[in-house]
């Protein structure tokens, strides 16, 4: 509740400042770089010709002129060894920023004042594009004006139009089709650690799109950035120095055409639910917990009926201190729902200038099915002997969640002195995820009975981030420091997962008969899983420049470190039904409410002596809890050196020392991990042959990572998945040779085309495979000898007013990746396949990647700019999921396509709408093994088509 009512103070504390002030005069912003590299010019001078007012360029380039009254103005900008640029017919209005982006030229090029009207200078997102073309690494970028034209709420919304990305579950980003362990995200040139410990991609939607500047997403490492990612970073710049005061309050609501207003199936809600705080809600009984937790005795059947009349009563009273929940209920499926507050602002402070913009986030929704299906199958026999696999689960598959996020988001900058800067950016977030499963149909060991289980889940994460930075900039020596500091604590508390699973028989009589038989199914259980992690990041950069060729280079230096400590805990109670009734799910006639309820712990007498019906006793074992870290520590040097005009080489060396380990709590078990000293080059080549012709070429190496839990080597069940999962102590990390080449042509402001081809080489590349030595459905993790990715990337941006007049407010968008991938497959593996098919090939497609990926996007924007359509298009071609180790066919995700619509009309300056439509084609997910030229289901469902419509009031 503490978290609940210090967000609700934050919002209340917003609305009051922003309420008391009110701008009376308009202002003028932007910023000032460089016209040839895209540097911004610290100490710029911008001067207002009719006021003699003005301002100067801070670190970033960044400028404010502040109480000018609403009028036409004409702007003079001067830096030294730059020609004095004259902007003519800016004009200001009442309570607007007007922005004005200056590229400024070298005397060298031009030696006289140039003079340009207000509307030739270039928007947000040209100007972002122009900062791409000078990028020592390969990029792609989206600014704030793009985001906003879109109708993105989101960050995750906005990295739809990054080339060769796709966004899963509406948060995760996939680069380049590889998966999440080939990605990696920052805030602010900072790594951001994953609210889900089993995940490294970060929760994109979790981030407004009013905070953000831009989004950058660099596909090629340079020495200067972590070598733990070789798909794609992405970094998200919050605006440090809001132009003008912003303080928006936003609402929306979601519908789904599959489940709104329909039963889902979900566990019984708690009230701290709402705010994602249902944890503490579900915990254990305080003396169970306590026994559990140290190790004292629960009493055991033997001893409560013969022995001890106080350990009956012992045993009675912990048994019948749970709920007798152990089956998902039918739950509506409400109307979902966000709200979100953002305000910022600067000020000056006696010389000083301050920056703050912070938002509140909160939204619950609902998603499920009532019509999945799951299926196991697998061949018998030799490979093509037969056109059929034989079914081993064929059951209906239901499933229900509802997620509840709360976040909460503070950048502050302070700039001082003559060229200072501090920063400290602050993020919490909470999530809660209630869950609930039902699964009924076939089971091959009991092929003349019906199969049942259930599953009812909560988990909680939380994370606390907090960076610190520092800038200085030494003028008369040309050089840059930048330090920064971050520390985060995360959580994932799964308290009380139950599972039950059941059969149901029709007996030649034609009475029905419940059973749980516990030699065909796990006991019922409860499981309370704790997760604690805390990382700490440390990096320094000096960053020294100096001429060459009449051209500017630079010389980088830094140091990183990076340490994460997790702790792992999970503790278990079956239920165990008593030798004295055996019989008893039966006698209740399958009420799981009954049976976990009055029949728990004494439920009579039998002979002088207590009866039993079901009771609890301790199943945690300590090869389930694991303590793990990582240790990271990095020097790099990076030189960025031009010959002359046209080339410019970017080379540099960095060295990573990376020790993992992960511990299991028994001692008997070998203990994961590695430690590696990796050295990292990374080499690049510009080539411009004129402002808009770039031909670029870049060799680099980087590592790829095992998670903890992959590393941590005990089985645990993800019961919603469905299956086990077993951690392999034996992980390394993958180290991986990209080549990278790309020509792009830059048509003007705003428009480009690009060819791009990479090839990437992998050493103990990490894959998914079904292990066949635990369990047909045992999933682990394995390094493989090798693996190789080539492929080709092409995208093209351009208005469509070439085509005729009236087609000047639609922008045309697309991307196209194509990947061609191969695994070497490891020897134990093969000859598993080939003893049931010889013919099986030696290399296979790498696990998660995507040979084609399709992103199309058509957007229009009305003169007045009032209205704002987009349609985007998505589609991924079939992805290897799932390795099989026998000759029983692979697992893979079917392709599918995704069509998403927005609209966003302003109706004032203050006011404006915003509608979406998502996954207007309902396409099927759907995991298949293809066998003798037919599909075998592994699961599929369908998701329902979104609809949300939102409103937001700014100030």
């Amino acid at each position: 509740m503490r978290f609940s009512y210090a967000l609700m103070l934050t919002i209340v504390s917003l609305f009051i400042v922003a309420l008391t002030s009110h701008a009376q005069t308009g202002r003028i912003a932007g910023t000032i770089v460089d016209g040839e590299t895209g540097d911004p010019l610290f100490s710029a001078s911008i001067l207002v010709v009719e006021t003699s007012s003005g301002a100067v360029a801070d670190f970033d380039g960044n400028y404010l002129i502040k109480g000018l009254q609403p009028g036409t103005y004409t702007l003079r900008v001067s830096y030294i060894s730059f020609a004095t640029q004259t902007i003519t017919d800016v004009v200001v209005s009442a309570d607007e920023v007007t922005t004005i982006d200056v590229a400024m030229q070298s005397e060298g090029v031009n030696l006289e004042e140039v003079v340009v009207s207000a509307g030739a200078i270039l928007n947000n997102e040209a100007g972002l594009l122009r900062q791409r073309q000078k990028s020592i690494a390969f990029s792609d970028a989206i600014s704030a004006e793009t985001i906003s034209k879109s109708g993105a709420g989101d960050a995750a919304a906005a990295m739809t139009k990054v080339v060769g990305a796709s966004v899963v579950g509406g948060k995760y980003v996939y680069v380049r089709g590889l998966g999440d362990r080939y990605s990696t995200t920052h805030l602010n040139g900072v790594e951001l650690p994953s609210a889900d410990p089993n995940k490294k991609a970060f929760n994109l939607d979790l981030f407004p799109s009013d905070l953000i500047d831009n989004i950058v997403t660099k596909k090629t490492f340079t020495a200067d950035k972590p070598g733990n990612f070789s798909g794609g970073l992405v970094d998200i710049s919050t605006k440090a120095y809001p132009e003008r005061q912003i303080f928006s309050i936003s609402t929306g609501v979601s519908y789904n055409t599959k489940i709104t207003g329909e039963d889902i199936l979900l566990g019984r809600s708690k009230d701290g639910d709402y705010f994602a705080n249902g944890a503490s809600d579900r915990i254990m009984p305080r003396e169970v917990d306590f026994r559990v937790r140290n190790g004292y005795k629960i009493p055991n059947a033997f001893d409560a009926i013969y022995r001890s009349e106080t350990d009956a009563q012992e045993l009675d009273r912990m048994s019948k201190s749970f709920d007798s929940e152990f089956a998902p209920t039918p739950t509506p499926a409400n109307i979902g729902h966000s709200y979100s507050v953002v305000y910022g602002n600067q000020y000056d402070l006696n010389g000083a200038k301050l920056g703050l913009i912070g938002s509140f986030t909160f939204s619950e929704k609902y998603s499920g099915y009532n019509d999945g299906s799951v299926s196991r199958n697998k061949l018998i026999g030799q490979y093509g002997a037969t056109d059929e696999l034989t079914n081993t689960l064929d059951v209906v598959d239901q499933k229900g969640s509802r997620n509840n996020d709360v976040g909460f988001l503070l950048n502050s900058s302070l700039q001082f002195g003559s060229a200072n800067e501090l920063s400290y950016t602050t993020f919490i977030s909470r999530s809660g995820a209630a869950a609930g499963r039902y699964l009924e149909g076939f089971q091959e060991d009991i092929e003349n009975s019906l199969f049942q289980t259930r599953v009812v889940q909560y988990i909680q994460r939380d994370l606390q981030y907090q960076q610190i930075g520092y800038e200085k900039l030494f003028e008369n020596f040309d050089l840059r420091l930048d330090a920064k500091y971050s520390l985060s604590k995360s959580g994932q508390d799964e308290p009380d997962l139950r599972f039950f699973t059941s059969q149901v028989t029709e007996l030649p009589n034609g009475n029905t008969l419940y059973s749980n038989p516990t030699n065909n199914f796990q006991r019922p259980g409860r499981f309370y899983r704790e997760l604690d992690e805390t990382a700490q990041n440390f990096q320094v950069d000096l960053r020294k420049s100096f001429s060459l060729f009449e051209e500017t280079g630079a010389i980088k230096l830094g140091y990183f470190s990076n340490v994460i400590d997790r702790d792992f805990k999970e503790y278990r109670v079956d239920i165990y039904t008593s030798t004295q009734n055996v019989n008893l799910f039966n006698e209740v006639e399958g009420d799981i409410d009954q049976f976990f309820g009055p029949m728990m712990g004494v439920i009579g007498e039998l002979r002088g002596r207590p009866e039993l019906g079901n009771y609890i006793q301790n199943a945690s074992t300590e090869r389930s809890n694991y303590d793990a870290d990582l240790k990271t520590t990095s020097f790099y040097g990076m030189l960025e050196l031009p010959l002359g005009k046209k080339i410019d080489v970017i080379a540099g060396l960095r060295s990573e020392d990376t020790e993992v380990s992960a511990e299991s709590g028994d001692a008997e078990l070998e203990v994961g991990g590695f430690d590696k000293l990796d050295v990292l080059p990374a080499v690049s080549v510009i080539y411009s042959i004129n402002d808009q012709f770039n031909i670029r070429g870049a060799y680099t190496k980087t590592v790829a990572y095992p998670t903890f839990r992959e590393l941590a080597p005990y089985i645990t069940f993800d019961f919603v998945g469905d299956l086990l999962f077993a951690g392999n102590a034996d992980l390394t990390r993958t180290l991986i040779t990209n080549y990278d080449f790309r020509v792009e042509y830059y048509f003007q402001p705003g428009e480009i085309i690009s060819l791009s081809a990479f090839y990437k080489d992998m050493e103990d590349p990490l894959e998914r495979v079904i292990r066949s030595d635990i369990g047909n459905d045992a999933m682990s993790i394995q390094n493989v000898d090798k693996a190789e990715v080539l492929g080709f990337e092409f995208e093209f941006r351009k208005n469509l007013g070439f085509i005729a007049d009236p087609f000047k407010q639609f922008f045309f968008t697309s991307n196209f990746t194509y990947v061609e991938s191969s695994v070497d497959i490891p020897e134990l593996e093969l000859q598993v396949n080939r003893a049931a098919y010889p013919n099986t090939p030696t290399t296979r497609n790498l696990v998660g990647q995507s040979p084609y990926l399709i992103n199309a996007d058509i957007s229009y924007q009305s003169p007045s700019e009032k209205l704002g359509v987009d349609l985007s298009y998505n589609y991924f071609d079939d992805r290897l999921m799932i390795v099989t180790e026998t000759a029983t066919p692979d697992v893979f995700e079917k392709g599918y396509s995704t069509l998403n619509s927005s609209m966003k009309y302003e109706f004032s300056n203050n006011l404006s709408l915003g509608l979406k439509i998502k996954n207007m084609l309902n396409s099927e997910r759907s995991f298949v093994q293809d066998y003798a030229n037919k599909d075998f289901i592994y699961s599929s469902f369908k998701p329902g088509i979104d609809l949300s419509a939102s409103i937001s009031y700014s100030f």
